[in-house]
């Protein structure tokens, strides 16, 4: 079996910790290993697994054969520095883990890259494009020929409609929607229960139904 490290802890580090659990409930593929985390000492437990040591050390472990899921760039406001930090490891990125939750539903005509987490009841339409280090919630839906680009979130229940662009670190509330043919620019926000109905600039933020624009990221 291949081994297996969780980079990150409490929220996104266990949640992807669960899905690649029950992946082993029905095919026992993976070596859970254990954590890389700053929040607990090297030995103490998280959940059922020891914490093997702090974040610092993954390209460590990448360098000696270990597969990662990398869970720290997760966060809606400061994803891009997160994501910065992640770039600059040297893990080649086929020993960056996707987990696809057996409840999940991926029509075979998706493509689907490298450190993705699907959870269970998410599920794909025809065709789309789903890129790498994208978490993709409970209840989820990508429809049609849609692109969902590097670093993207999708919390639970969010609906992407056809043909959409999600540019590199979009983060989508819960119950998020937007409808079909528009562009979400990168690194912006889209507030649980927005209606998109607009494409969206980079590093907005919206939300409301319809949605509208509540700032930038980039404001003072």
């Amino acid at each position: 079996m291949k081994k297996l490290l969780i980079v990150g802890g409490k929220g996104s580090g266990e949640i992807a910790m669960s899905v690649f659990e029950d992946i082993n409930k029905v095919k026992k593929e993976w070596s859970l290993e254990g954590y890389l985390t700053d929040i607990l000492p090297e030995g103490e437990l998280l959940g059922n697994y020891k914490v093997i040591g702090p974040t610092t050390a993954v390209e460590y472990y990448a360098s000696k054969g270990y597969y990662v899921h990398y869970a720290l760039h997760f966060n809606a406001l400061k994803k891009e520095e997160r994501v910065h930090k992640l770039q600059m490891l040297n893990i080649p990125l086929e020993l960056h883990a996707t987990g696809i939750h057996p409840l999940a539903y991926v029509n075979p005509s998706t493509e689907i890259g490298h450190g993705v987490l699907m959870l269970p009841n998410s599920a794909t339409s025809f065709g789309p494009k789903i890129g790498n280090f994208i978490h993709i919630y409970t209840g989820a839906f990508i429809g049609h020929d849609a692109v969902i680009s590097d670093y993207t979130t999708l919390a639970a229940q969010s609906i992407i409609g056809g043909r959409v662009l999600l540019e590199e670190g979009v983060h989508f509330g819960l119950n998020a929607v937007v409808r079909e043919d528009l562009t979400i620019g990168k690194y912006s926000i889209i507030g649980m229960g927005a209606v998109v109905t607009k494409s969206v600039a980079a590093y907005d933020i919206v939300a409301g139904n319809p949605a509208r624009k509540l700032r930038n990221l980039h404001d003072k």
